[in-house]
Formats: structure tokens, C-alpha cells, sequence
């Protein structure tokens, strides 16, 4: 192109372009790594040992049994760059039990949490009961001077219940780890367990 400078790495738009690249794969970004396996004691604890060996930082794992018996689903949201969070979905696809394996952009993912926010009985005389009718959040159990809320939702639901109900009738706050909603279906069950 006429008028462009060069340098050794081409134009200065492609230079800038391989700089985005660059910066995209080593930055870490909140995944969801997403495991359906034949349920297997200890197979949880290999998955975080391998995580922990490869210094990736965990934030929340959730496992739990799928309507098949055998099987289970394994939820860990972390913090990883595109390259390692690709490098181990490979590593963790050669474990026997593993059937399979996705990983997603958090922000892109099909997940929900649970927060629990637990209010004073003077919630109800600071009207706000109104405010969790509003956000979807329902009553899940009273006991002596307290109420125990609970809401389903992503991180961003439930952040701007507790920026709402933040204040002296908030006792504590809880969330769930991270639980993928979008099913892991095998692609070919009988190929896979014929192998």
C-alpha cells in the first residue's frame, strides 16, 4: 500500500493488530470450565491438582450427579489466558472417566448462582421486601430475629440485590459456586464407551 510505513513485522495496522493478539492470549480472563465424567472417587481432587500445579486460580467449583446415575457434571470457574484454559481442557479430556469437556468466556456462559442474604426481622419496616418482589428474590426460611433471602440469578443479579439491601438489616451474604446450565450432551455415547 502506497504511503504506509513498514517495520519487520509488516504495516504499522498489522503490527497493531499482532499486538491485540498478543495481548488477548496472555491475559487472564474468568472462564467456566465445564466437565461431564463418570462419577469417580477422587476425580475432583485430580482435576484441582492439576489446576494448582499450572497455577491457575479457582473461584468456585460446584459437582454434583446428572440424571444419568454415573454420571456427573463438574463446574470450576477460574481465572486462566485462552492458551492454558485450551492446553487443559486437552490435558483433562485424556482422563479415562472424562466424556467430556467445554470451557467458555464467564461472560459468555449459561450459568446461574445461588446468593443467600440474610436480613434482620426490621427488613420488613424498611420496605424491603418490596425491593426483593422486584428482583425475583423469595423468602427461603425465618428463624428467632432473622430472614434468610435467596436469589437465582448470575453474578450481576445478585450484585444488585446486596447493593440494595446493603445496610444495617443485612446480616450476611453467600453465594453459590458457579452451576452450568447449558447440558453437556455427549456427542457419541456409543462410540465413546464401545473405545
Amino acid at each position: 500500500m502506497a504511503g504506509e510505513e513498514q517495520n519487520h513485522y509488516g504495516t504499522k495496522q498489522e503490527t497493531t493488530i499482532l499486538k491485540k493478539e498478543t495481548f488477548y492470549k496472555t491475559m487472564k480472563v474468568n472462564y467456566l470450565l465445564t466437565i461431564l465424567s463418570e462419577d469417580r472417587k477422587g476425580l475432583v481432587s485430580i482435576i484441582t491438582t492439576m489446576l494448582n500445579r499450572k497455577g491457575i486460580a479457582m473461584d468456585s467449583i460446584h459437582a454434583a450427579k446428572t440424571d444419568s446415575h454415573n454420571e456427573v457434571l463438574i463446574t470450576i470457574e477460574l481465572w486462566s489466558t485462552a492458551e492454558e484454559i485450551k492446553n487443559m481442557a486437552a490435558r483433562l479430556r485424556n482422563i479415562i472417566e472424562v466424556c467430556r469437556v467445554e470451557t467458555c468466556p464467564k461472560a459468555d456462559a449459561w450459568y446461574q448462582k445461588v446468593g443467600l442474604y440474610t436480613l434482620d426481622q426490621q427488613a420488613n419496616q424498611a420496605g424491603l421486601f418490596n425491593q426483593l418482589q422486584r428482583h425475583g428474590a423469595t423468602v427461603a426460611t425465618c428463624f428467632n430475629d432473622e430472614v434468610v433471602v435467596q436469589r437465582i440469578g448470575r453474578d450481576e443479579d445478585l450484585q444488585r440485590l446486596y447493593n440494595e439491601l446493603e445496610g444495617p438489616c443485612l446480616k450476611r451474604f453467600s453465594k453459590s459456586a458457579a452451576i452450568a446450565l447449558k447440558p453437556l450432551e455427549e456427542q457419541s455415547s456409543v462410540i465413546s464407551r464401545a473405545a
